[in-house]
């Protein structure tokens, strides 16, 4: 099944590192550090989710843009995998780009995940974390390959119809949870992202779809924004937000709607995975009986 989601995008070699350290700022955000995997630049999906921290971050860019020096790419992972004593074993491949929306035009996933088997014939615990919008189209060279423990595959979603109205050039959300069904029936390592969610709508179908599936972790995040994006993006969304608490941190909704949103998922799944808060703070972990400490959350080993 071939994707109906073509990327547009400009396909060049990268010069600078394919592999660095992301810390989480800013420093009251309860998240793991973890290595970044930066194969492409910006989102292949169009149009893009209308609350996209990319329009901040890489507002620069005329487009979306992947790397095609995939063999530099490689030996970097290989060198990667190789090293003991580091901050993380997790590498990211969702943190700038969605991980397999480029796959029609600059396919890396299956060379990747063949250099994880390795890691894990070889005993080592280094783990790669892909993260998608992408449905079944997407997930293709994964549903045509045997499964491999040091490979972790996240799918976002979120309510249907809040979808409808910011994701629309995502996968539908139905097709991204068909994707996780398939794979996580074949053997893979499933993780979701509820996030972010959205004041006024009712997430409680999506966290019973989640529930059945079973992933082996659930994250949950509610709308926020850095303070550059809320200069870029002035369409209103972001209008129910609070100021930041601290200088250069996120806004917010208030606290009462954050809790509001989770505690229903939270108390639906808590026997079912391991759940975890995505760029949230210690206090809310701590209202929601959840372990701030062991940042069991999306990117977290």
């Amino acid at each position: 099944m071939k994707p109906k989601r073509q990327p547009q995008c400009v396909v060049r070699d990268r010069r600078s590192p394919f592999v660095d350290i992301f810390r989480t700022t800013p420093a009251r955000t309860v998240c793991p550090n973890f290595y970044v995997l930066s194969h492409a630049n910006g989102c292949a999906f169009r149009p893009q989710c209308e609350y996209c921290y990319l329009k901040s971050s890489l507002w620069h860019l005329g487009g979306p843009e992947a790397f095609s020096n995939v063999d530099r790419m490689v030996d970097e992972v290989r060198r990667w995998i190789s090293r003991d004593g580091m901050e993380s074993e997790v590498l990211n491949t969702g943190n700038l780009s969605d991980s397999l929306a480029f796959e029609p035009v600059r396919p890396m996933i299956s060379r990747l995940v063949d250099v994880f088997r390795e890691a894990e014939a070889a005993g080592r615990k280094h783990a790669l974390l892909l993260v998608t919008k992408g449905g079944v189209g997407e997930c293709r060279a994964l549903l045509e390959a045997p499964p491999c423990a040091n490979v972790i595959v996240s799918f976002s979603v979120n309510t249907p119809e809040a979808a409808q109205r910011y994701e629309q050039g995502a996968a539908p959300v139905p097709d991204r949870m068909e994707a996780a069904r398939r794979l996580k029936d074949a053997g893979w390592r499933v993780r979701i992202r509820i996030d972010p969610m959205f004041a006024g709508f009712d997430y409680g179908g999506i966290t019973q779809d989640v529930r059945a599936l079973g992933p082996e972790r659930v994250t949950l995040g509610s709308l926020r924004a850095e303070p550059h994006l809320l200069r870029v993006i002035d369409h209103g969304l972001f209008g129910a937000l609070e100021p930041p608490a601290e200088k250069g941190g996120l806004s917010r909704y208030p606290l009462a709607v954050r809790l509001g949103l989770y505690r229903p998922a939270v108390e639906a799944l808590r026997d079912t995975c391991s759940i975890g808060l995505c760029e949230e703070v210690r206090d809310v972990w701590d209202a929601l009986g959840l372990d701030a400490d062991a940042r069991c959350c999306n990117c977290g080993s």
